[in-house]
């Protein structure tokens, strides 16, 4: 009786190797894109936010929806492309895992701005910079890469400050929240994937 699996040959072996380092480094571009796409327009959004109230401006949460209208588009974009070129790519445990960790992070965002529209934002904040640690720290465990795991500690830091301060310096730690978790470890990813190595 023979086989029903042809053994791989060297040839395939190395292809399907190259296949998975490929695979790798654009799972460590991808991460950088959204990382600093949603980093620098939640900095962007907090920060206008913060100068509009400190100008008294009557509709200071302008900027958010703004931005964040901006992000999904841009986000919806980059998925669009990145569905077509999954196509042609081996799938990885690593890549199912950060689809299933950043999906849930979403329908949480979705909850938490939900509960700050109805209930206020006070509480919502620091429930949000919260969420931006555990994603950050998941995702720095999955890729092995130690910035994204201490952006995502310094958020809970962030967070546990954020329920004991008013609601304009909320603003200023969810800025810092973003620096810390996003914008710098998103910035050291794409360096590390344009030098070619994985991590």
């Amino acid at each position: 009786m023979e086989p029903l699996e042809k053994p791989f040959s060297a040839p395939d072996s190395l292809r399907l190797i190259q296949q998975m380092i490929q695979s790798a480094k654009q799972d460590l571009s991808d991460n950088s894109f959204n990382l600093l796409l949603w980093g620098w327009l939640v900095l962007a959004a907090a920060l206008t936010h913060y100068g509009l109230l400190a100008l008294n401006y009557d509709k200071p949460w302008v900027a958010w929806p703004l931005l964040m209208g901006l992000g999904t588009v841009a986000s919806f974009v980059d998925g669009a492309r990145r569905a077509r070129r999954e196509r042609e790519r081996a799938r990885t445990a690593q890549g199912d895992f950060m689809t299933y960790l950043w999906a849930g992070f979403g329908v949480l965002m979705v909850m938490l701005i939900g509960m700050g529209a109805a209930s206020g934002w006070r509480l919502a904040y620091p429930l949000i910079i919260a969420l931006y640690g555990l994603s950050t720290f998941a995702t720095g465990g999955a890729l092995r890469f130690r910035p994204l795991i201490w952006g995502g500690a310094a958020c809970w830091l962030l967070a546990t400050v954020a329920f004991r301060v008013d609601f304009k310096a909320q603003l200023l730690l969810i800025a810092a929240a973003v620096l810390v978790a996003y914008i710098v470890p998103g910035h050291l990813l794409r360096n590390q994937y344009r030098r070619g190595r994985t991590v």
